[in-house]
């Protein structure tokens, strides 16, 4: 006679219960990983795109600097530059004022306008004076230096920005176009007697200090002040070269699709 075993039973349906709660576990497991990665990686996605375009716009300002410099450098009646907004705004602004003050002669020679791309947040792509600069909100970094030479001869690049108010904003590429206005010799004293200051009111104004202050510890005779009217005072000794130069240019600014 046989003997049952009384917990075979049992046996067999703990290996079912077993079973049924792996599979729960495992489709939880796939489904939370599949939650997280469309939660964490499309986020991440999405800010490497906006990162991106922001890093396309500046390579864009970093061409239009060369084409400007030709105007100003070469005499070119014109360059125009592709810029894709990506869902940026592009816009001309009459905002940034540069001064230069000549007190020998008691002259002065002012020029205005900066070109400012917007794009996530608080970053903006601006081309002003002829430098570029990424900004997040009130500070950033000069990607790329104005036209200026410090030797025994200073020669200094005066860039002004002109043109209608304009403004556009969407994901379209605009061709920006600068067409050659007012260029020319503004100073050329060969015997220098006296000081130059460039009074600056900017948008910029930290990295215009920042940039100015390190001109400053290379050359002794370039010192920079705050406050007192401008948001940033530079002042050349420039009795102490021997030729100061200012260059002057003045370029119209419009937007084409």
């Amino acid at each position: 006679m046989t003997r049952s075993d009384p917990f075979a039973g049992l046996c067999a349906d703990d290996r079912g219960v077993s079973e049924t709660i792996g599979f729960v576990l495992v489709f939880a497991l796939i489904t939370s990983t599949i939650a997280v990665t469309f939660t964490v990686g499309l986020g991440g996605l999405e800010d490497a795109q906006v990162a991106e375009r922001d890093n396309n716009v500046e390579r864009a300002f970093d061409v239009l600097q060369d084409n400007l410099d030709d105007i100003s450098r070469d005499g070119v009646p014109s360059r125009a530059t592709e810029v894709q907004l990506g869902g940026g705004e592009l816009r001309l602004e009459q905002e940034s004022t540069f001064r230069l003050n000549d007190t020998a002669t008691a002259g002065s020679i002012v020029e205005t306008g900066s070109l400012t791309y917007r794009g996530a947040g608080d970053t903006r792509i601006v081309y002003e004076n002829g430098a570029v600069f990424r900004m997040e909100g009130d500070d950033g970094v000069m990607i790329k230096p104005p036209d200026l030479l410090v030797g025994d001869t200073v020669v200094y690049s005066l860039y002004g920005l002109g043109g209608p108010a304009q403004s556009t904003a969407g994901d379209q590429t605009v061709l920006v176009v600068g067409q050659r206005g007012v260029r020319e010799t503004a100073l050329d004293d060969r015997t220098p007697t006296d000081n130059v200051t460039l009074a600056i009111n900017s948008t910029q104004a930290t990295v215009w200090e920042r940039y100015y202050s390190g001109l400053a510890s290379e050359h002794e005779h370039v010192s920079v002040s705050t406050g007192g009217g401008p948001d940033l005072t530079v002042t050349f000794d420039a009795d102490h070269y021997e030729r100061f130069v200012i260059h002057r240019t003045s370029t119209r600014i419009d937007f084409s699709d």
